[in-house]
């Protein structure tokens, strides 16, 4: 009796004992089924609020409520970003996460493409953030479409004794404007994935004729 006892205080003891939690974002139902054209989209949830940070070691799988999926319209992976910031009562810096690193989540919860190191960041109003930013098209399976569930990391709290009180899920997008972008729906909701990719290379096609046009009046007017 004594051992699953001693067991559980130990667990209970030792934040470096990584443990999996998931928290759940929710996509507001005005943007189920939109292209989202912006720099970033953000996402909200209260799922870790109350926790504690003491050092505390975690796999945290990011997922979008309601079996809801993010498609990702993408011209060139290295331009796009996921990020999470947490926030906390700290009412000052309250300290980086450990090393981090992460992945996409495909459809299915599977990891997609190659686990990378994540940028860490804390600031002066309580918050503290980790992000991904380092894709490649090897990532995506060679897709300029791609549908994910959303992303996970592998990090370390901070060890200050701040309380969260909020957290936020950010896409952003640097690529071409107007055609990068994520459409949020359930699997039945996206149409069929590949009908878009052939989209979006077309409309990758035309800003590409649009910009060189423009490089051929400037150079024609040039003194």
């Amino acid at each position: 009796m004594w051992r699953p006892i001693l067991l559980f205080g130990i667990l209970i003891a030792s934040p470096a004992i990584s443990w999996c939690d998931t928290v759940q974002f929710t996509v507001e139902p005005a943007n189920i089924g939109t292209v989202i054209q912006a720099p970033f989209v953000d996402l909200f949830s209260s799922g870790l609020n109350g926790t504690v940070l003491s050092g505390q070691s975690l796999s945290l799988d990011l997922v979008l409520s309601n079996d809801v999926l993010a498609r990702l319209f993408l011209s060139d992976p290295t331009t796009f970003g996921i990020g999470l910031t947490i926030d906390t009562n700290a009412g000052t810096f309250p300290g980086f996460a450990g090393p981090t690193a992460g992945f996409l989540l495909d459809p299915s919860g599977n990891q997609l493409g190659s686990s990378q190191v994540a940028g860490r960041a804390d600031s002066s109003d309580g918050s503290f953030s980790m992000g991904l930013v380092s894709f490649t098209r090897a990532d995506l399976n060679g897709a300029v479409v791609i549908d994910i569930s959303s992303v996970q990391f592998n990090t370390t709290f901070p060890n200050d004794g701040a309380v969260i009180t909020n957290a936020n899920l950010r896409f952003s997008f640097n690529g071409i404007s107007g055609v990068d972008g994520v459409e949020f729906g359930t699997a039945k909701q996206l149409p069929e994935p590949s009908t878009l990719g052939l989209t979006l290379v077309g409309a990758l096609v035309l800003a590409l004729a649009a910009w060189r046009r423009t490089l051929k009046q400037l150079f024609i007017h040039l003194p």
